[in-house]
């Protein structure tokens, strides 16, 4: 199926044009006299739309999105666009909602599959399908998720639950055990497949399209069959304490602004609400930072410390390359399953602006480098299995950036064994 005939099944499959309120004052819904007529113009423009602030998401975060940057992009006028969707949060809803409909669809289709290597090869097939599709004439995008959190709640209630139905349907490709700890071994496979697939759009175009074939393989070998070699133990890790833990002001203001970042996105970490958190001023916050996008930098630049600072311990701590691998993850998702870890999402990049964004993901390039030299070596030491180091690399970022996501299923149990759990996925694969 191409780009373009995905664009328009998704618009026969029901991406409304508004799915619930958006605001503490809602839209009301429309009647059915007053809605559009769905003619095949309306569904060509109002796919224009979607693509259009799609990309703006894309490129400046949802505040760069904005119903007049939409007409001006398509070169319409705004009440052009306002005829379909009358207000911005409901074309950002509606981005979104086409997003997650793609991937709950194509979860759908994967789990028709015979088993699950045949499930995973096929969602992770459609996801290189459609990057395949940019080169298309007339080509669009979907809207990347990381803003999502900055919706509303009410307009967001129903997103997230398009998004756990898909889940649900990744979780299912793992056929659980009734009891026992069959459903923690789904979940944790289901978060793994999911956060790397979600972590494509930061790596992907750094390959020709014609390499993808090999990428996609590549890729799949890796969360198939993991990393150790021979699939040999890896050291299970005490819990430490994050170097950057001292109590100061500025250390205090940046656990927050990384909590409610992953918790809101950026533009629903507002200063008022970090300060709000803190119980300080906002003035109390400017003694400290500038504005706003030096306080996610100083954020990114907290998190990128915290992850040098792990494989710094693994290094003088493991006997192999394996070693140092597997301990600097264990450090890494032991800090993302307490409440108040220092890392921001990986995702969160997105939402900066274009002439800051090029400088996190180029240290994020590097970090990620550095996982890939370490897998290298692992490889030509014999603790690690031959896999592609660069492919591997970005998967165990991409892990440990998914480990907050199971805070929650981490709580109850002990860390060091919830952090060994976690892991194995990156030690054998997703089938193990």
């Amino acid at each position: 199926m191409s780009r373009f005939q995905i664009r328009l099944w998704l618009e026969c499959r029901g991406a409304r044009a508004y799915i619930g309120p958006v605001s503490a004052r809602p839209v009301p819904a429309q009647t059915p006299a007053q809605r559009p007529p769905r003619t095949p113009r309306f569904t060509r423009r109002r796919s224009q739309i979607l693509d259009t602030a799609s990309a703006l998401i894309n490129r400046h975060g949802l505040r760069g999105m904005t119903l007049t940057a939409v007409a001006k992009s398509l070169g319409l006028d705004t009440s052009s666009v306002t005829y379909y969707f009358r207000r911005k949060e409901q074309l950002a809803v509606a981005c979104f909602e086409r997003t997650l409909r793609f991937s709950l669809e194509t979860a759908q289709a994967a789990a028709r599959q015979p088993d699950a290597p045949a499930r995973v090869r096929h969602l992770i097939a459609a996801q290189f399908d459609l990057y395949r599709g940019r080169a298309e004439p007339g080509a669009g995008e979907l809207a990347v998720l990381s803003d999502i959190r900055a919706l509303d709640p009410a307009a967001r209630a129903p997103l997230e639950a398009i998004y756990a139905e898909s889940f649900a349907v990744v979780r299912g490709f793992f056929a659980p055990a009734e009891g026992g700890t069959g459903g923690s071994r789904s979940a944790i496979a289901a978060t793994h497949l999911t956060a790397s697939l979600q972590w494509l759009p930061a790596w992907i175009d750094r390959y020709q399209p014609r390499d993808y074939p090999r990428v996609e393989a590549r890729l799949f070998d890796v969360l198939a069959h993991g990393l150790a070699c021979d699939g040999r133990p890896w050291p299970m890790v005490p819990t430490q304490p994050c170097h950057s833990a001292e109590a100061t002001a500025q250390a205090r203001f940046l656990t927050a602004a990384s909590r409610l970042i992953n918790s809101h996105g950026y533009a629903g970490a507002s200063v008022e609400r970090i300060a709000a958190e803190l119980g300080v001023s906002t003035g109390s916050f400017y003694h400290h930072l500038d504005n706003k996008d030096d306080l996610v930098l100083a954020c990114f630049r907290r998190s990128f410390a915290t992850i040098e600072w792990a494989q710094a311990q693994a290094e003088v701590s493991g006997a192999d390359e394996g070693e140092r691998l597997a301990m600097a993850a264990a450090i890494l998702v032991a800090l993302q399953f307490d409440q108040n870890s220092p890392l921001l999402r990986m995702s969160a990049y997105q939402a900066l602006p274009l002439e800051l964004r090029g400088d996190m993901l180029l240290l994020a390039a590097q970090l990620t480098r550095h996982v890939a030299g370490t897998i290298a070596d692992g490889i030509a030491d014999g603790s690690l299995r031959p896999v592609d180091p660069l492919i591997a690399g970005q998967t165990v970022m991409a892990a440990i950036s998914a480990a907050s996501d199971l805070r929650r299923w981490a709580a109850p149990r002990p860390r060091a064994e919830a952090v060994r759990d976690y892991l194995e996925p990156l030690r054998i694969g997703l089938f193990g």
